[in-house]
């Protein structure tokens, strides 16, 4: 939820010859490879959006509206940049990135063994990062690291006093109780109080297979039937919104995946930026009528509370769908600025930064905030602990990242054996379809230069 980027002109007209060359060099790239670099800084920039939610909900929650009875008018959900820290629209961005990135290739290609690779490796590809922040989470436990019940207590955040809803009383950290949770349960029964982030695996998974079913029968209808293929993916959207709201964003990824034009067909410069403009205006949407937002929430409104909430849902799935669409068919400029290093960069500590960053906020940010308390102001001692939280999570996402890389190389490697045993001995492993792998990718792009990586 979060990224708004300005436009660039059209660099063709005003680069020398080799820049020329070298921007048609960055779209054939990212039209024949597996994943669009864009994307997957979009998916680190969404990370970093929850992160900076979280804090803000953990150490200034006079700020973030979820306790609007407590600080009445104090929220900051009302201002019309809300979207770019505003953690749950960046978690529907999440599910229709995903709807999008696992079936585009195929739906492009018509590979079958995409959808099947994909379905095979899905759960244990997400199950091996899941279960290393569990096991972090209980060795925090029994090492006494974690404070968020003082934390809390400082900065009135009831979320951040039960670890950011993930516990209640009584909790007792077990170890085979937090190897069944990041392996098994979280993914198939939803549990999630070692870390809370790790709600989302269970839709995460259980989408996955949605958008691979989808994918598949969009795939049998023939593509000049534009209409039978709109109406069948409508059908499955409906679906999944009238079951779970949130469900519907993986369906959106298949269709975007399924009709948006390939980058022979490029938006404006102007019409990019609007677009960026207005999908984080709406990702801000939190369904209360204050500041930016109170004509849309007026245009909205139901008489029924929970019709209120899938409206919110639907908002930002068509934000997060707006937000992709406009990045994919960006001006070979801007797109070119976004497939470089820091590209790769957001998306491969997108998922290590997402899964660590609660572990760090309730264990050395509330430890800033505890020892800033009583020389500081609340503001700087909140500050102190939000600052802290954040190069604490990156520094600790990156042994996550390590970790990532050689999980999902082990996967892939699993999958060639079982599927083509002949292949497997020859055949480089495929990549992820949804996590990108700097590490390698900057050791191979620097090692032309230098034997360092980036």
């Amino acid at each position: 939820m979060k990224e708004a980027n300005a436009q660039a002109a059209p660099a063709e007209a005003l680069a020398p010859s080799i820049g020329v060359h070298a921007m048609k060099q960055s779209r054939a790239m990212n039209q024949g490879s597996h994943k669009s670099l864009p994307l997957e800084a979009l998916r680190g920039l969404a990370a970093i959006s929850v992160l900076f939610w979280h804090v803000t909900v953990g150490f200034f929650p006079q700020w973030s509206g979820v306790f609007r009875e407590k600080w009445p008018g104090a929220s900051l959900d009302g201002e019309i940049w809300f979207g770019l820290i505003h953690g749950p629209s960046a978690v529907t961005l999440f599910f229709v990135l995903s709807g999008f990135v696992l079936t585009r290739r195929f739906l492009i290609d018509g590979d079958h063994q995409i959808i099947l690779r994909g379905a095979i490796k899905r759960w244990p590809r997400l199950a091996g990062p899941a279960l290393l922040a569990a096991l972090t989470s209980w060795a925090l436990f029994k090492l006494g690291a974690y404070r968020f019940k003082e934390g809390g207590a400082i900065t009135g955040s009831e979320w951040l006093s039960l670890f950011a809803y993930g516990i209640g009383e009584g909790f007792k950290p077990g170890f085979w109780d937090a190897l069944g949770q990041g392996a098994f349960l979280t993914f198939f029964r939803g549990k999630a109080y070692y870390d809370s982030n790790l709600w989302t695996m269970r839709p995460e998974l259980t989408g996955s297979f949605i958008a691979f079913g989808l994918a598949l029968l969009v795939s049998l209808v023939p593509s000049r039937l534009v209409a039978l293929r709109a109406a069948m993916i409508a059908m499955v959207v409906l679906f999944c919104y009238f079951g779970s709201s949130l469900y519907a964003a993986f369906p959106t990824g298949v269709a975007l995946a399924a009709f948006l034009p390939a980058r022979t067909r490029l938006l404006p410069g102007w019409a990019v930026a609007v677009a960026l403009g207005l999908a984080v205006y709406l990702l801000g949407y939190t369904g209360v009528e204050t500041g930016a937002f109170s004509i849309l929430a007026r245009a909205l409104h139901s008489r029924h509370a929970a019709d209120d909430l899938t409206f919110v849902a639907v908002i930002h799935i068509l934000a997060s769908a707006l937000l992709i669409a406009a990045i994919e068919l960006a001006p070979d400029g801007l797109h070119r600025r976004m497939s470089g290093r820091a590209a790769h960069l957001l998306g491969v500590l997108s998922f290590p930064l997402y899964l660590v960053h609660i572990l760090i906020l309730c264990s050395l940010g509330c430890m800033v905030l505890i020892l800033m308390t009583p020389v500081s102001s609340a503001l700087t001692a909140g500050l102190a602990a939000g600052v802290a939280t954040i190069l604490g999570s990156f520094l600790a996402s990156v042994p996550f990242a390590l970790f990532n890389e050689r999980w999902v190389a082990f996967i892939n490697r699993a999958t060639d054996r079982m599927l083509e045993p002949s292949l497997a001995a020859t055949k480089a492993p495929s990549r992820s379809e949804t996590t990108p792998d700097i590490l390698l990718s900057s050791r191979a792009s620097s090692a032309k230069a230098s034997p360092a990586n980036a």
